[in-house]
């Protein structure tokens, strides 16, 4: 599976192809206040906008992996950018609300298959000394498109409206499906059965299949709920480090994968969190040191895919439970927060998803290490 030496170009080139699929929740969610306007509706109306592409990933997620794998990842990965593309250039047109939710309805498939396909896609391109960095790469891809939106979107809104925002994403998705056709290896196929059922049950009784989902889960519960309630509670300037600083310890999660296990990270991601947490949640200089650890676990997630699978359809079937539960965390954690605001408070909450964290991967790491033991 693996190859000699890592095809940075196109492991770049992927990268990017991640940013336009964060881009898909990022044009909507960031300029919710005009898409309200546009559609001439309050905001909780238009909500249903951005929460359908996530979805798809919470019922579909699994079986993307298997879709990669029999339909391989250069075909998925081609008509995900060019469909992407074309649904964002029809929202472009200026649809009702009723076709602009069907239209992110198809978007949300484009999307799950993106973010399947591409990281799969990045491994197997990919020297097997350098899949900690790529897939710590990876991990950054939706705090960066993030950032980028933040800066750019305003201009784009001022100068053409929703319209031009929607157009320019849609012909940026054509544009690396061009850029990145020359290059995608033609790569294998496998006639693996399409079986929802199934593929749930295969992935979650295997440890190895399931473990980088599982801090991956944690980390989603607590990372856009936190940045979303706890810029009310510290300095403008210190929010607006937040997710900068997360961003350096998830990539900094890929390096250091080179030489511990990424599962270990994770961990100690938990740990200082809750340590930074009890020394002082909300305080300027431990939130800010509290977010390079909260970093860490989803760039040891996506690390830990390679790690524990080798086989290219084993790593699209954990890139699958990732996306899965990784939807799940982001619907659930805003909510549950908010709920946490009237009563246990945001500091406590975070602690304690941080120990059940920590438990899990304790837990499937000693399942895997006894397994082994049996099979030796």
């Amino acid at each position: 599976m693996d190859a000699q030496r890592t095809d940075w170009r196109l492991v770049i080139l992927l990268w990017g192809a991640g940013l336009l699929a964060a881009a898909q929740f990022a044009k909507i969610s960031l300029v919710l206040e005009d898409v309200a306007r546009f559609f001439e509706r309050d905001l909780t109306g238009v909500a249903p906008i951005v929460s359908v592409v996530g979805v798809i990933g919470i019922i579909f997620g699994v079986m993307a992996g298997a879709f990669v794998t029999r339909l391989g990842a250069r075909r998925v990965i081609l008509w995900a950018l060019i469909g992407g593309g074309a649904l964002s250039l029809m929202q472009a047109i200026g649809l009702g609300f009723g076709a602009m939710l069907g239209l992110r309805v198809l978007e949300g498939i484009s999307h799950l298959a993106l973010v399947v396909a591409a990281p799969t896609l990045m491994v197997r391109v990919s020297a097997a000394r350098d899949h900690s960095v790529v897939m710590g790469l990876w991990a950054t891809f939706f705090g960066v498109s993030f950032a980028i939106a933040a800066v750019v979107l305003p201009s784009l809104v001022a100068l053409g409206g929703l319209k031009l925002v929607w157009a320019v994403h849609g012909l940026l998705m054509l544009l690396i499906a061009g850029c990145l056709a020359p290059f995608l290896p033609s790569g294998t196929r496998s006639a693996v059965p399409i079986r929802w059922i199934e593929e749930h049950r295969l992935i979650y009784t295997s440890p190895r299949l399931v473990a980088p989902a599982l801090g991956f889960f944690w980390h989603t519960l607590m990372f856009v709920a936190l940045l979303t309630f706890l810029p009310a509670q510290v300095p403008v300037w210190v929010a607006a480090l937040l997710p900068l600083l997360s961003l350096v310890g998830t990539f900094g999660a890929g390096v250091l994968a080179r030489w511990m296990a990424p599962d270990k990270i994770a961990i100690a991601g938990f740990l200082g969190t809750v340590i930074l947490a009890l020394i002082g949640f909300g305080a300027p200089v431990p939130t800010l040191m509290m977010f390079i650890f909260i970093g860490l676990v989803p760039g040891a997630s996506f690390a830990a895919i390679p790690y524990f699978n080798t086989a290219s359809e084993d790593v699209a079937r954990a890139q699958g439970a990732v996306a899965q539960l990784g939807n799940i965390g982001t619907a659930s954690g805003t909510p549950l927060y908010a709920l946490a605001l009237g009563g246990l408070g945001l500091g406590p909450l975070t602690i304690a998803l941080c120990v059940f964290g920590v438990i899990s991967l304790l837990f499937i790491r000693w399942t895997i290490d006894g397994r082994a033991k049996e099979m030796s």
